[in-house]
């Protein structure tokens, strides 16, 4: 704990009682706009020893909301309390963390201070983005069963590319309630262990050829025909989110010609995504696969690479990046290969893609 030494030596039952509170609270002098008290739980939450905080002022910590702060010591002033729930605090390594801040005006040894307690609202935030993530989750889940109800119908169309159509379109649907249905099971967004199963990576191909929609396939065009007969032991529709990833997000970039290879060696499969875009920008290739590595002006990709990068974990593989600049880029999904299959590997059983033998033709 730090505290002025005349408050500490003229009122040790205040002194006591401010280091036992159990948030964060600080002891601001009006006059001299500074700290002059921070307690044990405000050096924790905001990550600055008590030596350091004798150099701080409010301004240091709530650096953006100066104006709120003169208004924050006059509402105090006139109204002897003050309480702010949109408030952030910046750490010593420069995060901003939301919290609820509460006000009261004190007087020791016959000195006026404002006494400010913390409460962190990290994980109050939380619970509400996982509260409406369920709901939003819910409503999602009832409008797609709807849609799988009319995909189911137009299976029985007689016309053979409409049926083909249709079981694409009902497969992608099931993948949505599938994951819609696990977040309001588990509570949260967290990526399923996969569901092993031998395919093709030519399968998963066909489907994302028909998935990337007739605009992007009529001015780009995707070469698979170095894929197409690698063996996967792997789960497709983690796969497929992979691959899909990666493809929209080179389209997304204004790539025009888009090629995978597929290659085994040893016990590792590796799947190469190569395309003809301008590269990705600095700011994005400093935090590759994270969360906020999305740039608004560059298609804002970061949280797809995000998702691809722990389904290819979820794998015990990687997903890498091999090279990119303005004469395109190149990712590589690393998977284990399993063993080598004996004869022709098998569509998945719940899948219908080819049972009438027809095609989407490629771009």
């Amino acid at each position: 704990m730090i505290l002025a030494e005349c408050i500490a030596n003229s009122e040790q039952g205040i002194a006591q009682l401010f280091e036992e509170l159990y948030d964060p609270a600080f002891l601001i002098d009006p006059a001299q706009e500074r700290f002059v008290g921070a307690n044990a739980a405000a050096c924790r939450f905001l990550g600055y020893s008590a030596e350091e905080f004798t150099q701080l002022t409010p301004t240091d910590i709530h650096p953006h909301e100066i104006p709120r702060l003169d208004a924050f010591v006059v509402s105090v002033h006139e109204h002897g309390r003050w309480v702010a729930d949109d408030l952030s605090c910046r750490t010593r390594d420069g995060s901003l963390v939301p919290a609820q801040v509460r006000a009261t005006e004190v007087c020791i040894g016959g000195h006026v201070y404002i006494l400010t307690v913390v409460r962190d609202r990290r994980e109050e935030l939380l619970a509400e983005l996982g509260r409406s993530i369920r709901k939003l989750t819910h409503d999602l889940r009832n409008t797609m069963v709807a849609s799988r109800l009319m995909g189911d119908r137009l299976c029985r169309h007689e016309d053979p590319m409409v049926r083909r159509s249709a079981e694409l379109i009902t497969r992608s649907v099931d993948r949505a309630v599938n994951m819609c249905q696990q977040t309001l099971e588990l509570g949260n967004a967290e990526e399923q262990q996969p569901r092993r199963e031998r395919f093709l990576l030519g399968d998963v191909l066909e489907e994302i050829r028909a998935a990337i929609g007739p605009e992007e396939v009529a001015r780009a065009s995707l070469d698979t025909s170095q894929a197409e007969d690698a063996e996967v032991d792997a789960d497709f529709d983690q796969i497929y989110r992979i691959l899909l990833n990666l493809v929209r997000n080179a389209l997304a970039a204004g790539a025009t010609r888009l090629q995978v290879i597929a290659s085994r060696e040893a016990d590792v499969l590796r799947i190469d995504l190569s395309d003809d875009g301008p590269g990705l920008p600095e700011d994005v290739r400093a935090r590759l696969f994270s969360e906020k590595s999305a740039s608004r002006t560059h298609g804002g990709a970061g949280l797809g690479l995000a998702i691809a990068w722990e389904l290819a974990r979820n794998h015990a593989g990687d997903l890498l990046l091999l090279n990119t600049g303005p004469g395109g880029t190149t990712f590589r999904l690393v998977l284990p290969a399993g063993a080598p299959l004996e004869g022709t590997p098998s569509k998945p059983q719940s899948d219908a893609r080819h049972r009438d033998g027809d095609s989407v033709p490629g771009p």
